[in-house]
């Protein structure tokens, strides 16, 4: 599954430097380019056991990553697409709290940056689940045919 470098707490999972994880700028130049590119590979993450420290690795709100990274499509290191099956247990906690956590921007912020969401915005979301009506869905699902 992956190999341990010595010395480090680096790993190197399968999916390691192949390049449908994370396609040069130069195969696509807009989201929808980006998302269809990845997200053939993107199911592949749904069972893996390290998506988390994927995460932590990778980085890639701070390095403003584009690609595939701990079961999401990240564009400019925003989540733009998330697998089916992966929830936000794997995202690091927040940090200091934002003028807007506590309503759906703060919601949308957290998602957007790869994080779980702060006690304010859980409840926030939570009712808005509540008031939303059955069957819409606000989180983009990507079905991919096998």
């Amino acid at each position: 599954m992956f190999t341990a470098l010595p010395d480090t707490d680096r790993f190197m999972p399968a999916c390691f430097r192949d390049p449908r994880y994370s396609p040069p700028e130069g195969k696509w130049k807009t989201k929808g380019g980006l998302t269809e590119l990845c997200a053939p590979v993107l199911p592949n993450c749904v069972p893996c056991p390290h998506r988390a420290q994927c995460i932590t690795q990778v980085a890639p709100h701070p390095r403003r990553f584009d690609g595939v990274c701990g079961g999401r499509i990240w564009l400019d290191g925003e989540v733009i697409a998330t697998a089916d099956g992966v929830d936000e247990s794997d995202l690091p906690l927040p940090g200091k709290a934002r003028d807007i956590c506590g309503t759906t921007a703060g919601v949308d912020k957290h998602h957007a940056v790869g994080e779980q969401k702060c006690e304010a915005c859980q409840a926030a979301a939570d009712a808005d689940t509540e008031e939303q009506p059955a069957g819409e869905e606000k989180q983009l699902s990507l079905d991919i045919a096998a």
